[in-house]
């Protein structure tokens, strides 16, 4: 029996520990695989519901990326999916096996009839800010999220 002074226990969500990361094979058939990480590692998180289903969106275009466009689509290539996280804010990195210059890999295409980048178009709609990984952190791209309360 309830008194209806005590909260909910289901919806209250432990914070994300800070820090997580995970490779995979550098195959199309693995941007799934790092998509349900990410998912699994989000969905037992106080990160709002809408934001952890667009930081897995948004992961699925980058590791698309890093698997079309640089070396990590290769023979024995990977890609490193690196997660952070501060209380309002969830950054997502795919390290790659790239050379750190691919001028094709962070082009924001428009035009609906071209055959790449639209995914990208995702990425600069729905992420609070997004690009390459700096020298000395990448090669690479990454987003970030961020979000009230």
């Amino acid at each position: 029996m309830s008194n209806g002074i005590a909260a909910d226990i289901s919806l209250q969500r432990p914070p994300l520990p800070r820090r997580h990361s995970k490779r995979f094979a550098g195959h199309p058939d693995n941007v799934k695989p790092a998509r349900a990480w990410l998912a699994a590692l989000l969905a037992d998180s106080a990160i709002p519901r809408q934001t952890a289903a667009d930081a897995v969106l948004l992961l699925s275009e980058l590791a698309t990326n890093a698997i079309k466009h640089t070396p990590s689509g290769h023979a024995n290539g990977t890609f490193r999916v690196h997660l952070h996280h501060a209380p309002g804010r969830l950054r997502v990195e795919v390290h790659d096996d790239g050379t750190g210059h691919d001028p094709y890999r962070l082009r924001v295409v428009t035009d609906p009839d071209a055959e790449n980048g639209r995914g990208l178009l995702l990425v600069h709609h729905i992420a609070d800010a997004w690009g390459s990984l700096p020298p000395g952190i990448g090669p690479g791209s990454y987003f970030e999220l961020a979000w009230r309360g």
